[in-house]
C-alpha cells in the first residue's frame, strides 16, 4: 500500500531461527503460512464497519449485500467497483487502517490451539496478510499470538499486494523453503490466486467465501476453520493417509497486481 521496500533480511518476530527445530512429522507440510482476516481472527464485521465510516466520508454507500458478495482482500479492486476516485485510494486505505486500528478483533474458535499443535509437530508458521502492520501487530500481542510466526509480511511491507505473490515469496525466502513444501491457508479466492501464483498448496477455510465459489475455482474441500483443518491434517499424517493440505498448485490466470 505504501510502496515501502521489502526488508532485506528474514523477519522473525520471536527472534527464533530454524536451527535445531525438529522436522515435521512425516506427511505434514514443512510450513503453513496463514492469512489473517477471516482466517485467524474474526474481523469481517469490523472491516465492514470501518469501510462504512471511511467510504461515508467520501459520500459513498457500501451495502451489506455488496460487502457480503464482493468483499476481497484486493482492496483496490473494491475501491474501483465502488467508485472511489483512484487518486484517493491510498488516502482512503490509510483512513481505513486508522479505523481498524481502533477495533479489537477476536481470535476465531480453536485457532490458538491449532497453531500450537502445528508447531509441536514440527510445522513452521508464517503470516502473510493484506492488512497493515499497525492494524495486526497490536492484536497479535493482545490475543497471545505473538511469537508463533517465524515470518510475517504485511501490506505495507511490499510493493505488490494480494493476489500478487510478492509477500508469500518473501515469506518462503525467510523460511528457506520451496513453495511445494508449504501450504497457504486462507478464506478467499484472492488467497487462492496468490498461493497458485507462488506455487504453494492452498487450504480453504472459513465462511467468508461460499463453498460453491471455491469449488468453481478448483478447490476440492473447504474446512469450517483452521482448527478443523489442523485436526484432519494431523490425524491424516498420523494415519499415514497423506495430509489433506489442499489442491496441488497449478498455474492460475495472470493475477491482478495491487500496485
Amino acid at each position: 500500500m505504501s510502496g515501502a521496500r521489502p526488508r532485506p533480511t528474514a523477519r522473525r518476530p520471536d527472534g527464533s531461527g530454524s536451527d535445531g527445530r525438529r522436522p515435521p512429522v512425516d506427511g505434514l507440510p514443512a510450513a503453513a503460512i496463514f492469512d489473517w482476516d477471516g482466517t485467524i481472527v474474526d474481523t469481517l464485521p469490523l472491516i465492514y464497519r470501518a469501510n462504512v465510516i471511511v467510504l461515508g466520508e467520501l459520500g459513498i454507500t457500501m451495502s451489506r449485500t455488496w460487502f457480503r458478495e464482493r468483499h476481497s482482500p484486493d482492496w483496490r479492486r473494491g475501491y474501483r467497483e465502488l467508485g472511489v476516485p483512484e487518486h484517493l485510494w491510498d488516502q482512503t486505505a490509510a483512513r481505513w487502517a486508522e479505523e481498524m486500528g481502533r477495533m479489537r478483533p477476536r481470535a476465531l474458535p480453536w485457532v490458538r490451539r491449532a497453531l500450537r499443535q502445528l508447531r509441536r509437530n514440527g510445522v513452521r508458521l508464517g503470516l502473510v496478510t493484506a492488512s497493515t502492520r499497525g492494524v495486526v501487530e497490536p492484536s497479535l500481542k493482545r490475543l497471545n499470538l505473538a511469537g508463533l510466526f517465524e515470518t510475517a509480511w504485511y501490506a505495507d511491507d511490499v510493493r505488490e499486494n494480494k493476489p500478487h505473490p510478492e509477500a508469500l515469496l518473501l515469506a518462503l525466502r525467510d523460511l528457506g523453503l520451496a513453495a511445494e513444501q508449504t501450504v497457504y491457508v486462507g478464506d478467499t479466492t484472492v488467497d487462492l490466486e496468490m498461493a497458485r501464483a507462488a506455487g504453494a498448496r492452498f487450504a480453504a477455510v472459513g465462511a467468508t467465501t461460499a463453498e460453491p465459489v471455491f469449488r468453481a475455482a478448483g478447490v476440492d474441500r473447504v474446512w469450517i476453520g483452521v482448527g478443523a483443518w489442523t485436526d484432519e491434517l494431523l490425524a491424516s499424517a498420523r494415519g499415514g493417509g497423506g495430509a489433506p493440505t489442499g489442491p496441488k498448485p497449478r498455474r492460475a490466470p495472470r493475477a491482478e497486481h495491487r500496485g
